[in-house]
């Protein structure tokens, strides 16, 4: 008889009940923190098939042709230096090069993208047709200090430096001064490189200016570059590809971008770059490679997002959606007075979890967006039926499911959103956490 009068006086007091609530959070947190564990291995899988995914597609771009740099026109002529002994009886002739960049250099491109398929993996390549035209000053060998005599001129040529010379598709051929030259296979210039095309030039007249144009046809992939090489350098680019990423050392001055493509219009200076407009190779006056290179600019034709991000970023919310959602069943025992086990927590933490793996599974083969729809659709229904088992009331089913579908849309949208992701989800969860400590107001912990 003292005994339940004590129990009855604990319960009064709400000891009774507080030690069960206490229990099922801590209960509740020790489950979240189980969950843990299968969403770092679906983490783990998501890597996995993304450096598998990046594997195939950088084996096929190396098939069909890499990244395009593409440097020049620029001239090079030879000339001889005599090198004197010291009582200055013999002497020894050395062959240099000579490097004059053009005055104008003004290019006019269209890239189109294409896409390729290796197993179930997509990769984006292009096909570019870039109209290439400019004029060059006469060489001036006297900021050398080199007599024109020992200038070899039958031997000037034409350079062109590109990053695969596997993406050229037909012959090149440059108009110079209105003589139809060709280009052959081959370069080596200590700044341009080791990959390119070559023009030998015929016999030089004195002239002021000397107008080039070539048609340049050339595949690629993931981006194509561009040096500036004139004094001023103009370069627009059309493409059919809406989710461009402007690279290098400039932006463009000028872009527009729509579903329909994008177009941008580069204007670089000679002032703007850390090269002079002509050089030697001697010790004293050359250019290397790494400071020609790095003035370039260009476009990479990459989405923002892949699917493998967004499945990634997806399943750094997984904690977050199992969490609202255990925290909604917790809510409706306290305001039900019906308890739900353990093991039906787990089992709708288990359903959540699920969704993640279900998710790359499909985006592989139909797309992030409709794999995401699919998904969240099965694993809603499965927990929805699953809780009428167990929930009295069939409201008290389609409020949790409705929870979890919400859920899953707000991190939709968050993906979606890219750079305001952040700022959605700080005042999302601000709400709900407001929303949370509004219903709860009148709750005594303490007291059933």
């Amino acid at each position: 008889m003292e005994k339940e009068k004590q129990e009855n006086l604990l319960d009064k007091i709400g000891i009774s009940f507080h030690r069960k609530l206490s229990f099922k959070l801590v209960t509740i947190g020790i489950l979240v923190l189980l969950l843990l564990i299968p969403k770092f291995m679906i983490l783990s899988l998501i890597n996995e098939r993304s450096s598998n995914a990046t594997v195939a597609i950088h084996e096929v771009m190396s098939k069909w042709s890499n990244e395009q740099i593409i440097s020049g026109p620029v001239l090079c002529i030879p000339y001889e230096e005599k090198v004197y002994n010291e009582d200055k009886s013999k002497f020894e002739v050395f062959v240099h090069k000579a490097t004059f960049l053009p005055k104008t250099m003004n290019i006019d491109g269209v890239v189109q993208p294409e896409n390729l398929y290796r197993s179930i993996y997509d990769v984006v390549v292009y096909q570019s047709e870039l109209q290439i035209e400019g004029s060059f000053d006469f060489p001036d060998f006297a900021d050398s200090n080199i007599s024109p005599d020992n200038v070899l001129w039958d031997q000037a040529e034409i350079l062109l430096a590109i990053g695969d010379l596997r993406g050229i598709n037909e012959a090149v051929h440059i108009n110079w001064v209105g003589k139809e030259l060709t280009f052959s296979p081959g370069l080596k210039h200590e700044s341009l490189g080791n990959r390119g095309i070559t023009a030998r030039l015929p016999e030089w007249t004195d002239k002021e200016a000397y107008n080039y144009k070539l048609k340049l046809t050339l595949k690629g992939s993931e981006s194509i570059l561009f040096t500036p090489v004139g004094e001023e350098s103009r370069v627009k680019l059309t493409s059919s590809w809406n989710d461009p990423g402007f690279t290098g050392n400039f932006l463009p001055l000028e872009r527009e971008i729509d579903k329909d493509g994008f177009t941008a219009q580069w204007n670089v200076l000679h002032f703007n770059r850390n090269f002079p407009q002509q050089w030697t190779n001697t010790s004293s006056g050359s250019v290397n490679s790494e400071a020609f290179h790095q003035s370039d600019f260009g476009v990479q034709l990459v989405s923002m997002a892949n699917h493998y991000q967004k499945n990634t970023r997806s399943a750094k919310y997984s904690i977050l959606i199992i969490l609202i959602v255990f925290i909604v069943f917790f809510m409706y025992e306290v305001f039900s007075k019906q308890r739900i086990h353990p093991f039906q927590y787990i089992m709708v933490g288990s359903a959540l979890t699920l969704f993640y793996l279900l998710l790359l599974s499909f985006t592989e083969h139909i797309g992030f967006n409709y794999a995401y729809l699919f998904s969240s659709a099965a694993v809603t229904l499965l927990v929805l039926l699953y809780t009428r088992t167990f929930m009295q009331k069939l409201k008290s089913s389609i409020g949790i499911g409705l929870a979890i579908a919400a859920c899953f849309g707000f991190v939709f949208i968050l993906l979606q959103l890219e750079s305001f992701a952040l700022l959605a989800g700080s005042i999302g969860l601000f709400v709900l956490l407001a929303l949370l400590m509004y219903t709860t107001r009148k709750v005594n912990w303490y007291k059933e």
